[in-house]
């Protein structure tokens, strides 16, 4: 491998020190941000109904990620 190139599975900053924490703990303003966006799919995935399968199960899965994001967000501050 040519001295110029990178391994694409480092980036910039080099390769994550094996005791990283893998969940950053969440600004604030980012937490308030995640809960409205969770919010808002849950409220398209039930305003969609039966009308259309796909895109409900679609916001629901983005739903789904949000809460995730709050949850691991709401773990790592119970862990300081």
């Amino acid at each position: 491998m040519a001295s110029n190139q990178r391994n694409h599975w480092t980036n910039r900053r080099g390769p994550r020190a094996a005791n990283a924490s893998p969940v950053p703990a969440a600004p604030p303003n980012r937490l308030g941000k995640w809960q409205q966006n969770y919010e808002r799919y849950k409220g398209l995935a039930e305003s969609a109904g039966s009308a259309d399968a796909v895109m409900r199960e679609g916001y629901w899965q983005h739903a789904e990620h949000f809460i995730r994001l709050i949850n691991e967000a709401a773990a790592a501050q119970a862990a300081r």
